[in-house]
């Protein structure tokens, strides 16, 4: 069962309905975060004298979640979209993972789960800090997080670094369907974030920053790239509605134009940044 925590605030008004429709396609089409990002994060909860207590945050269905508990960590994930814990709880017992606990809870809440749990080993937010409130999620992190302890935020891009080679393609089909607002799910514009995360962790308690960036490579079939676009909360089936079939057949036609044996591969760089207390990094 789900437990639910009161948010506090969040950024959105309707946050838990941003990706409403993408839980499914996002178990299935979200590709997993690089093995080397992964092994890198389970080295950052050091010599846990038990198993190492991790909070990841704006988890969605647990695409790190389970790959941090398949690591050996007990996993605290949280996400305001019950439909995404659904999805979680789902994937997590077809994959016979038990170490994870699902909560619905806006990400500030972090100080309200460590006092309900006890403190974190590390902090994890893959691919949604930008979702987030994060001056406040660091604010609240930095009652949540043990001495010692970290604040990992992943990205599958580096900042700064190119796209995927048809992105260009997918923002055309996007402003002729979907016209030029960047929308946040169904009903909602998104909110374009206030500077990079790694400045924003340098002015957080979590001022010690080191980065790893790490090459990957990634390659999508025809079908496979046609139903990432469902994952995104700006061209979901909630955001498209009646649109989704003539989006998605114009979208092949543009496809498949661009690459006729239907194979797209790029070579991308991710990024994790660490964020530290300077006192429990010296």
């Amino acid at each position: 069962m789900t437990q639910v925590v009161q948010s506090t605030a969040t950024r959105y008004t309707n946050a838990g309905g941003i990706f409403d429709s993408c839980g499914a396609p996002y178990v299935v089409y979200r590709r997993p975060h690089p093995p080397a990002v992964v092994d890198y994060l389970a080295t950052q909860w050091g010599r846990a004298t038990t198993r190492p207590r991790i909070l990841d945050l704006g988890c969605g269905p647990g695409t790190l979640t389970l790959d941090l508990a398949e690591r050996g960590a007990a996993v605290t994930a949280v996400d305001v979209s019950e439909e995404m814990l659904a999805a979680g709880r789902d994937w997590a017992q077809a994959r016979n993972i038990k170490s994870v606990t699902w909560k619905r809870a806006d990400a500030t809440d972090a100080a309200i789960l460590a006092k309900e749990s006890g403190p974190f080993h590390g902090v994890t937010i893959a691919d949604a800090f930008h979702w987030m409130d994060r001056r406040q999620v660091l604010s609240s992190l930095d009652q949540a997080v043990r001495p010692g302890g970290f604040v990992a935020v992943i990205g599958y891009r580096a900042p700064g670094t190119q796209r995927e080679w048809w992105h260009a393609l997918l923002e055309q089909l996007r402003l002729r369907w979907l016209g030029s607002v960047n929308l946040a799910g169904p009903a909602t514009t998104y909110v374009e974030p206030d500077g990079g995360h790694e400045e924003i962790l340098r002015r957080s308690a979590f001022s010690q920053v080191s980065v790893l960036r790490t090459d990957y490579r990634q390659t999508y079939t025809l079908n496979e790239l046609v139903g990432l676009q469902r994952t995104y909360a700006y061209s979901s089936a909630a955001t498209l509605g009646d649109r989704q079939a003539g989006f998605e057949e114009d979208l092949r036609r543009t496809l498949t134009a661009a690459r006729p044996d239907g194979r797209f591969e790029a070579v991308l760089q991710a990024a994790v940044i660490i964020g530290r207390r300077p006192a429990d990094a010296a």
